[in-house]
């Protein structure tokens, strides 16, 4: 009887706790963040948790509630948060955004055309107000070290994609049957894939597939006919080497600076979108998650952050052109300066402004004392008039020069190089965004 009447007072405990649990969630401040499930699923839940711990919250719980939602329930002051990370897709976070069902949206895409008209009352979306870049991540092509092909187009990788090109020979090799590994149809790989190649389109040939990307690494150390689509940090046998990339324009490696800088073209932003009315929770993750020590934990989750650092053994170009010239033993930072020029409140884009403010304090680390920059600018090219771009990229120059010197870095140069180094075709907006850049080289 003792017996009985004990599991019974246990289970009427254990209903209680769980009442007080649901009626405290219930009345938990909750912020939504909604969108795109490569970065809610591991990403945002890190960062969130850093951030929790940063404003003093303890008790701090994840709860995977189903394999699209994921919150974190903490406390601060005895008043419960609850952090809602759903994971849908970017579309659909960026539809809660305008609908007001969400604060913040995960996208792993750039806005489209339809997105912008749909989110017109959100104001300025690309401004460092409401866009926060919190990682990079991409694709690398790999082949055999003995395969002859030294570099590829994304026109050529979208034709051997979409069934075009399936023999070697129509590269300039041998004549044999041209193998695509990768990892599994419906990987975020693939999603990157038809987004960034094929405008949306399905892939349209035969990929091998493979558990890990790894996988398809090391299949393509035993195959010299095969090619993979692999991650940025996949890691690569010796005998396997990622191929430079070109988007009509020159031929970019994936490497620490090609990555950093955005300029090699298979490179993707994870981004969180919010509205000009943002809560002060919800401005304050988003600013932590750009800041130093949410740059910190990006990198400390195994994602490629902002941070700035000198990388060794960045190649230089030919000394006996002026671009040589200028930046002669000098180490290129791994970012490019880029801009928002239909902004009425800004003059870079949005990552761009976060980059100045960490080549500051970059330059002010003790160990980057006495250390000087020097800013080559390059824009689109005029074939009608050779000097504006020439004039235009040496504006560009000094306004970069000019705000450096403000904070007390010192210049020793500043200069425009025009457009004689394009990554893109100036024919579509988002290549003349791409072609418009400014480089840092550390001296």
């Amino acid at each position: 009887m003792f017996t009985n009447q004990w599991r019974r007072c246990a289970l009427l405990c254990l209903l209680l706790a769980s009442a007080c649990a649901s009626a405290q969630d219930q009345d938990a401040e909750r912020l939504r963040i909604h969108g795109s499930n490569t970065i809610g699923r591991d990403l945002m839940p890190a960062l969130v948790d850093a951030w929790l711990r940063s404003l003093g919250f303890i008790q701090i719980q994840r709860r995977d509630i189903n394999a699209a939602l994921t919150e974190l329930h903490a406390t601060r002051d005895g008043l419960p948060l609850i952090v809602e990370i759903e994971k849908k897709g970017s579309g659909l976070g960026f539809a809660d955004l305008v609908e007001g069902q969400a604060e913040l949206a995960m996208m792993a895409q750039p806005l489209t055309a339809r997105q912008l008209e749909d989110g017109w009352q959100l104001g300025d979306l690309h401004s460092p107000e409401q866009e926060f870049v919190l990682a990079l991540d991409g694709l690398a092509v790999v082949v055999n070290e003995a395969s002859p092909l030294r570099a590829l187009s994304t026109q050529q990788l979208a034709a051997i994609l979409d069934g075009r090109i399936t023999r070697w020979s129509q590269l300039g090799g041998a004549d044999l049957p041209l193998d695509v590994h990768s990892d599994g149809a419906s990987s975020g790989t693939r999603d990157f894939i038809r987004q960034r190649l094929l405008a949306g389109a399905q892939v349209r040939r035969p990929i091998i597939g493979h558990a890990e990307l790894a996988q398809a690494a090391q299949a393509v150390s035993k195959d010299p006919s095969a090619l993979a689509l692999v991650g940025l940090d996949t890691p690569l046998p010796a005998n396997v080497r990622a191929l430079p990339v070109s988007d009509t324009g020159i031929a970019v490696a994936p490497d620490p600076v090609g990555v950093g800088s955005e300029d090699y073209p298979l490179t993707r932003r994870y981004v969180l979108r919010g509205g000009p009315l943002m809560s002060a929770l919800g401005r304050s993750l988003a600013l932590y998650a750009v800041g130093s020590a949410g740059q910190r934990a990006v990198q400390q989750a195994g994602y490629r952050s902002l941070r700035l650092r000198q990388v060794d053994g960045t190649g230089t170009p030919d000394p006996r052109t002026p671009y040589g010239e200028a930046v002669a033993g000098a180490t290129r930072l791994p970012l490019s300066l880029r801009f928002n020029l239909g902004s009425l409140t800004t003059y870079f884009e949005s990552r761009s402004a976060g980059d100045m403010e960490r080549v500051v304090a970059f330059m002010r680390e003790p160990a980057n004392r006495g250390r000087k920059l020097v800013v080559a600018a390059f824009t689109n090219d005029d074939p009608g008039n050779r000097l504006v771009p020439t004039m235009v990229s040496n504006e560009r120059a000094d306004i970069v020069a000019g705000h450096l010197i403000r904070e007390g870095i010192p210049v020793v140069r500043a200069l425009g190089l025009g457009g004689s180094r394009p990554l893109a075709s100036s024919a579509t907006e988002a290549g003349r965004v791409r072609n418009e850049r400014v480089e840092l080289w550390l001296q």
